[in-house]
């Protein structure tokens, strides 16, 4: 990114003591940013640290003892500012003006039911952890988890294809089939985004197009995905019609601001998916 967005790299060291694991980064999985905060999980000490790289703040938030890493596991979280989906104008704050909220998924030992629970900074307790029957074997998560409304959505990695959705308000989990499209099922090729409206949508890439998926609720209530648009890349890219993509893969998502960032023989380039703007990197 361009000055003044553009934020020098070593802005960003995060210092720990020993015995928070600090000296083995090799121990620490990083499962996203969000509002201002970067969210690190320490399996082995069953740790999660949340940092505040603008300050240099952090916070230590131990996982349920339920959730002992052999019958119940961890592997994806994601951290957002507590009022961030009541109130769309809110500002984000440091730890101590602004309560967040840690929201963490895994599976059980058999990898038969996906399991969820939402810890809070305003009660620095953990929720009751929640429980969803797995449609396949899962064996982790893919990604960062993507906030549409007040929900948070993941991709289950497994022997199937499927969305996982963490209502925050109800504090449920539901199973989300994912769109009928070849590149569905390809992590390089796919990415949850947001809808025009902000709620559910899907991107399905290959090395001539984009497709963006929304849900339609049809005249008997039962939701339905359905293709909104599709895109060339090429052109969406600024790369001219004669342009062949090769090797293209999805490198991550920002649901902030609703950009997806692709690699391509050409280079990575960064698309704003509501407007359709794109940059090389």
């Amino acid at each position: 990114m361009d000055p003044p967005d553009r934020i020098p790299t070593e802005r960003f060291w995060m210092r720990l003591a020993e015995d928070e694991g600090g000296r083995v980064l090799g121990r620490w999985k990083l499962f996203g940013c969000r509002h201002g905060r970067v969210l690190l999980f320490n399996r082995e000490k069953k740790v999660l640290v949340l940092w505040d790289p603008d300050t240099g703040d952090h916070r230590r938030v131990a996982v349920p003892p339920e959730i002992d890493g052999k019958q119940m596991v961890i592997w994806n979280g994601s951290v957002l500012c507590a009022a961030a989906a009541a109130d769309g104008g809110h500002v984000h704050g440091g730890f101590s003006s602004c309560p967040f909220k840690v929201a963490v998924v895994g599976v059980n030992r058999d990898e038969t039911q996906m399991f969820s629970c939402v810890y809070s900074s305003e009660t620095g307790k953990w929720s009751n952890i929640i429980f969803a029957v797995a449609p396949f074997v899962v064996f982790a998560f893919a990604g960062q988890a993507v906030l549409g409304g007040n929900a948070l959505y993941w991709l289950p990695v497994g022997f199937g294809h499927c969305i996982l959705k963490l209502d925050l308000d109800r504090h449920t989990l539901a199973v989300i089939e994912r769109p009928s499209n070849p590149n569905s099922i390809d992590l390089d090729k796919c990415q949850i985004i947001l809808a025009e409206d902000g709620s559910l949508g899907f991107a399905t890439l290959s090395n001539d197009s984009l497709q963006m998926w929304e849900r339609k609720v049809l005249s008997e209530g039962v939701s339905k995905w359905v293709v909104r648009k599709t895109y060339e890349l090429n052109k969406v890219l600024d790369l001219g019609s004669g342009v062949m993509i090769r090797n293209l893969v999805k490198m991550g998502y920002a649901d902030d601001i609703n950009v997806i960032f692709l690699l391509t023989n050409y280079g990575v380039f960064m698309l704003q998916l509501d407007t359709l703007q794109s940059k090389k990197l």
